[in-house]
């Protein structure tokens, strides 16, 4: 080694006073500093490659924090729990998105975003954006994603819209996360397969049969919306029958454990798949309605529409 070598080199007092100033990090300080890394890294990016929004899915009122002093909040889609998305914060963040209260993996996060601002028109299908997550309730972001809205879901490649007309955009996010609900929690410990059927309801009738005494005949259509939340949790009691639930647009429950018959129909979903995938995109081929599944077998949850799967949204963490 040579002299300057050795002159570069750290002595023991050196290594330790660095040491000791690394342990004196806390893990809030190293959350902040790896957040901010990661967002300057995404808004560099971005402007690099021409890209007009980052979507950030936030698990905590630290990043949320973080965020504000690095993005320009009008470039930023901000997705995160509801609690989080307080009145003062929607007032700083003009695109933002109600995620579901479910521990949900990284990129189930940043799925669920994209499909709920796309029906809430706050991104188009043409739109590629910068996608930056972390572990649920963790108070700093590690993945970073660029997307393509129109290669991630299928949908659009051939032009139709997500939701029909008649399909309200908060009857859609509700039925998804009581979806990723029971996939993750099931019925009394088992796990629960299951489909929604929404929208074009007048003409999905034409091909259904009861399986069993419809459960919701009878009701008044306010008891029957599944945007009042007491029904929620008949409804998760009814996912146990054999069947779909039909839902029109506007939220109200038609039926359940309704069979699908749309007739003589070729369609396509891929291997390991059962009956209820190929009902849901038999019917979503000849109606003008979507469809959402649950698997019980995977707890995967699926979205069809126009005979096709949209989006799959892999079972969420317990």
């Amino acid at each position: 080694m040579t002299v300057k070598e050795q002159r570069e080199r750290p002595n023991s007092k050196q290594r330790k006073e660095r040491h000791e100033a690394i342990r004196a990090k806390t893990p809030e300080d190293v959350a902040t500093v790896t957040t901010q890394s990661l967002l300057k890294a995404a808004k560099a990016a971005a402007k690099e490659a021409n890209i007009s929004s980052v979507l950030v899915c936030a698990g905590s009122h630290e990043i949320i924090s973080v965020v504000e002093n690095v993005l320009d909040p009008e470039n930023c889609i901000l997705a995160a729990d509801e609690d989080m998305l307080t009145d003062d914060v929607r007032s700083r963040f003009k695109r933002t998105v109600d995620l579901p209260s479910i521990n949900l993996t990284r990129l189930g996060q940043i799925k669920v975003a994209l499909l709920l601002a796309l029906t809430r028109n706050i991104i188009d299908a043409d739109d590629v954006l910068i996608c930056l997550a972390g572990q649920p309730r963790a108070l700093h972001l590690d993945t970073m994603m660029l997307i393509s809205v129109k290669d991630e879901l299928e949908l659009f490649t051939s032009g139709a819209d997500l939701l029909s007309d008649d399909v309200k955009p908060e009857v859609f996010e509700q039925l998804v996360e009581i979806a990723i609900q029971l996939a993750v929690e099931g019925r009394e410990g088992r796990p629960i397969g299951t489909m929604f059927v929404v929208g074009d309801s007048e003409n999905v009738k034409k091909h259904v049969t009861q399986l069993v005494l419809n459960p919701f005949a009878g009701y008044d259509e306010n008891i029957r919306s599944v945007l009042n939340p007491d029904i929620t949790e008949t409804i998760k009691e009814f996912s146990s029958i054999d069947g779909a639930f039909i839902i029109r647009g506007d939220g109200v429950v038609e039926s359940a454990g309704s069979y699908i018959q749309p007739g003589v129909l070729r369609v396509e979903v891929p291997m390991g798949l059962g009956t209820r995938h190929m009902a849901a995109a038999s019917i979503t081929a000849v109606t003008n309605a979507i469809a959402i599944t649950v698997s019980a077998s995977t707890g995967t949850v699926r979205i069809f529409r126009s005979g096709n799967i949209v989006m799959e949204i892999e079972r969420p963490r317990l």
